[in-house]
This record gives structure tokens, sequence and C-alpha cells, in this order.
């Protein structure tokens, strides 16, 4: 669907939707109705930026699910990890109703850079501290989900893929309920999304949230903001080469029970056809983060779980950055951690089969083993940086990150390639010039 025809579709019901909310929630919608005088403005935001990784079978990428390749294995340096731009269009039509557009140009999971609908709903803003949102609006996973995108609002290039990795869903296709209330020296925002949300992904795939709750809270008090979040929904999940391998066992299954003797087998390889395919199923996140900004000092943790679905086995990770500003300058460092219970599959028992189709249930076997390692990722990261604020909305930044895997898993790592030996170390060198304008 072409940007135009997104823009188009999500819009038309949205803006008559919220009237109808809006006036029978509200006793005086008439007036303001009347009173309608847009006003305008557009910003923009950017990244360019390279990566350098010495893994030589395997890339290092800004998501193993979004991105098919990067640096490392692809190219020793690579410039579409992290470069991308956006333009944001923010349309206010009276005190009350307001709408936002975002398009995003970043390279895409089949390595185009094609225009992306990011955010584009209309707010009704009911008093001052209850308004609501509809259309596409952000998934406020994480706490620096509203900008994710922006490099120049955030510490580092990127945000940890420890924690950030933990959902690549960005947006919600659905209806945003958010209240503020005004403390002395803080504010509390308890904010609930419902709505659905689909994603292309790498090799033809694509993953769908539907009937998606977000319930989150923030609470921000002098220089400290804490916050957590839950979200539940249903997940639908699709790769090109893990359907194909699903259906491959599915197959042999059907072969096998026509042979004497490996009626077993067969029951195994259509279980195994099943096991770990992802439809339908229910999945749930947990997140907790805060912020510490007292004085020059940032200090920064998030903590997020996602539970077992599927090949998606139960991860949780976590990290911690502190930082200290020197006037344009920012070094910082961070720690970071994901854990994920990589099952122990053994696969198709090849016992009495024929020598070539023992063969082929060993390729299939050992393909299976790849596809849940690099689902359930365990890595620990430590990441140095530096960023320079040397011109006005601009800042360079350069990090240096050691990546060290566990024995059994390929870590955040994608594009693994047949040699790659799980449980090494990777060193990724970024360089990167974010800007708004």
């Amino acid at each position: 669907m072409t940007t135009s025809n997104q823009l188009k579709a999500t819009l038309r019901p949205l803006f008559f939707g919220t009237i109808v909310t809006a006036s029978c929630l509200s006793g005086y919608q008439a007036a303001a109705l009347d009173a309608i005088n847009p006003t305008y403005s557009f910003n923009g935001f950017g990244t360019l930026g390279a990566v350098h990784s010495d893994e030589d079978q395997a890339d290092f990428v800004s998501s193993w699910l979004l991105q098919p390749n990067g640096a490392g294995h692809t190219s020793e340096w690579h410039a579409g990890v992290d470069t991308k731009i956006g333009g944001q269009l923010d349309i206010q039509f009276n005190s009350a109703f307001s709408a936002v557009f975002q398009v995003v140009v970043q390279r895409q999971e089949d390595n185009a850079w094609t225009p992306e609908v990011e955010w584009a709903n209309i707010k009704y803003q009911f008093n001052d501290e209850l308004s609501l949102r509809l259309g596409r609006t952000v998934l406020p996973t994480f706490m620096v989900s509203d900008t994710r995108l922006v490099g120049y609002a955030n510490p580092w290039i990127r945000g940890p893929q420890e924690v950030y990795q933990l959902n690549p869903l960005t947006n919600l296709d659905g209806l945003d309920l958010t209240y503020n209330i005004e403390l002395d020296n803080g504010r509390n925002t308890l904010q609930l999304n419902l709505g659905k949300t689909t994603r292309d992904i790498i090799q033809n795939g694509e993953i769908k949230a539907r009937k998606a709750i977000v319930i989150s809270n923030s609470f921000e008090y002098d220089f400290a903001t804490f916050r957590v979040l839950y979200l539940h929904a249903k997940l639908d999940l699709s790769i090109k080469e893990s359907d194909a391998l699903f259906d491959a066992y599915a197959t042999i299954g059907d072969g096998l029970s026509i042979i004497p003797g490996q009626e077993n087998s067969a029951a195994e390889a259509k279980a195994l056809s099943s096991r770990y395919v992802i439809e339908d199923d229910s999945v749930e996140l947990y997140s907790a983060g805060i912020k510490l900004e007292p004085g020059n000092w940032l200090l920064m943790g998030e903590w997020g779980r996602v539970s077992e679905t599927g090949a998606l086995a139960k991860v949780q990770g976590g990290y911690t950055t502190i930082a200290y500003r020197f006037s344009s300058l920012m070094p910082f460092l961070t720690l970071a951690e994901v854990n994920g219970d990589t099952p122990n599959e053994p696969g198709l028992s090849t016992t009495g089969m024929p020598a070539p189709l023992a063969s082929t249930v060993n390729d299939m076997n050992q393909g299976l083993n790849l596809l849940l390692r690099q689902a359930s990722a365990a890595q620990k990261s430590i990441t140095a940086g530096l960023r320079w604020d040397f011109h006005p909305g601009a800042a360079l930044k350069l990090q240096y990150q050691h990546i060290d895997m566990d024995d059994i898993s390929t870590g955040r790592l994608g594009n693994v390639q047949p040699g790659f030996t799980p449980g090494g170390t990777a060193n990724v060198f970024s360089t990167a010039i974010d800007f708004v304008f």
C-alpha cells in the first residue's frame, strides 16, 4: 500500500470517529467545532551512520527481524544499520482538536528505502487531564518509545538492543487514552492503548499483533522518572524459511506414516511441524524503567520480559546507562544483558531411515536449532560512547560495543551463516550524526 493510500485508509474513518466520540463525552463540542482555525508546524529528524563489526559469519543489525543484513559478514562497514530521515506534520485545528502525521524513510526488511507512515492520528483534548487519540500512534513499550527513531533525543546511537529488540513493533493502529495528573514538582501519566499492528519482516515474512491491550504509567518527580508497562496481544509470525521448514517436517511425517516401523517418527515429525508455529498465540510483555537526571548526571535503566510464544522463547533483558555532561560533550557507559530460555530440541530421530533421508532430516534439525537459538537471544555487552553537540540541532556520536554471546546463542546478530560458532564475541564500532530541523 502506498503512503498516500495508507494515510487515506487510516484517517478517513478516524476524523469522524473522533468527532462522534468527543461529542458523546463533552457538552461544548458544537462551539469547539465552529471555532476551527488550523495552524501547521513541521519538524524533521535524521541520522547519518556507519557501523563496523569484526564478526564475519553474521551481521550486526538494528533488529534481526527487520534488517536482512548489516555490518560484519555482508560488509565490514555498513551505512544502512542506523541511517534514516523522518518528518512530522502537526496540525492544531483549535484548542481541542489536533492531528499528527509522521513519515520515516529507513532501510526496510527487503533492503529498500521505502517511506513508511509511522504515526497518523487525530487527538481530542477533553480537558487538561484527559485526551483521546485515534489512528496510528506510538506503541509505548519502553521509556524512549516516543523518540526511539529520533536519535538526537537519546544519549546513544540506538537503544540498547538487549531490551529494545524485545519488541520490534513501534506503532499501533487503534485507540490511545491518556490521563495526566499534575502534582507539586511532578506529574503522573496513565495511558491505555487498544488496537492492532502489522509489520513486514525479513524473508518475505510478516508479524501481526492483534487485540493488543497496553497499560502504562509514568511518574515524574523533580529529576526522576519511573515507568511501568504491561502488554497483551494475539501474535502471528510468519518467516519464509521457517514456514518451509515446518512444512517439510509435516511432509516427512506423512511419508513416514506409511513406512512400517516408522510410526513413532512420523508422529514426532508432525508434532515438530506445529510445535514452534506462532499463529493466534497469546504473548505478554512487561517492562519497567527509571531515569534520574540530577545536575549534569544521567542515570537510566530498563528491564523487560517477553513470555514464551512458539519458537520465541521466554526472554528477559535489562541495561544501565550512566553519563555526564561536560558542556557540549557527554561520555556514557552502558552495561546490558539479555537471556532467553533456548529449548533443548533434539529434532527428529533418523534411526532406521534411509541414508539420503537421514541426511536431509539432519540438515532440517540443524536449521530448526539455529532458528530457536536466534529467537531466544542471550548475550552481554558493554558499550562506551561519546556524544558531542557540535552545532545547534546536531550531535556527533561515537561508540564502541563489546558483545559476549552465550554458548548456544547467536545473540542479537542477524544474517547468521552456517559457519557461525555460538558463544563467541563481537566488537562493534559505530559512528553517527543525529540531527533535527
